[in-house]
Parts: structure tokens; sequence; C-alpha cells
């Protein structure tokens, strides 16, 4: 007989939405990063459950635990060093839902077929779709950041021919 099965290691949510969040959150620990390591650290709590928040009044990071199959609840540590479950207002788990990269692989494959390859348009799609392998990988790796240079390099390189026959159309370096 198998045994339990481990919970994936990425909380269901992304980034928590706190506006979403249905209850009184005042007892929420909320902090920096290495702040909340800390925390992690003292309360055995693996770090990959520290997650960014945002809200109107700003935007930090929060620890989220407690069961990874339910998208209509989240899961935070309190200043009283335990859980807390909170329900999530309507609207919250469409906000917030995990990206599907196959769903946009065949919107981008949609957008290249009718548009000429040459076009602002093609290119914007290239640059996103490249953006997004970034993003998929960091994610694969387990990182919750990307390394912008990475990013410019490839907006800079896919955008800046068009950018320079926009600004100097009559130089002879532009596209084409």
């Amino acid at each position: 007989m198998p045994g339990p099965t481990q919970p994936p290691w990425t909380p269901p949510h992304h980034t928590v939405p706190m506006d979403y969040v249905d209850g009184d959150t005042s007892d929420v620990l909320r902090g920096y990063r290495y702040e909340l390591l800390v925390e992690c650290r003292e309360h055995n709590i693996h770090r990959k459950f520290l997650t960014p928040y945002m809200g109107r009044f700003g935007y930090g990071f929060v620890i989220q635990g407690g069961d990874f199959h339910d998208k209509n609840h989240v899961t935070l540590w309190t200043k009283q060093k335990n859980w807390q479950r909170f329900p999530l207002k309507a609207g919250a788990v469409q906000y917030r839902e995990l990206m599907d990269l196959a769903n946009y692989a065949k919107l981008m494959e949609t957008i290249e077929r009718d548009y000429p390859a040459s076009s602002l348009t093609a290119t914007l799609t290239a640059t996103l779709a490249q953006i997004l392998q970034q993003w998929a990988a960091a994610k694969d790796d387990g990182k919750n950041e990307l390394d912008l240079r990475v990013v410019d390099d490839i907006v800079a390189a896919q955008l800046n021919p068009f950018i320079s026959a926009w600004l100097y159309p009559d130089r002879e370096d532009r596209i084409g």
C-alpha cells in the first residue's frame, strides 16, 4: 500500500489576493521576505510557503500553507503562531488562477498563423512567448523571480528594430 502523497511545495495561490480574502486579516503575519524566512526556520515551515501578497494598501509577503487542493480558501500564518483558514470572495479564484502554458501556446500559434512574421503583432507575440518560456523555466526551478536582464535582452532584441523604424523612418538600418 503506497504511503500518503506529499503535497506540492508550491502553494495554490501564486500571489495571495488580500483584497479577495473574506474575513479579518489583521492577525495575519506580513512582512519582508527575510523576516518571514526567519519565522519559517523557527517554526519548521518550508521556505516555499513564503508567498507574495498584493492588496490595495500595499504588498509584501505572507506564509501560506494548508490544503493545497482547495482553491476557494487560503490558509495563512498568523501573529499568534498558528494557521488560520480564510474563504476567498467570489472572483478570487479566476483572478489569481495559475497560468496554463498550453493554452497560451495555442494562442501564440494562432497569432503566428494570422499575421506575417515581419509584423509588429507577430513580433510582440514572439517576444511574449519567449518571456513566458523564461517564466515557466524559473517556475520549474522553484524560483519566485525572473532575471530582468534576460527579459530585457529578449525585449530589446525583438522590439528595438521596430522602435528604430518608427522613430527614424529615413534610416537605412531599419527592418526588412
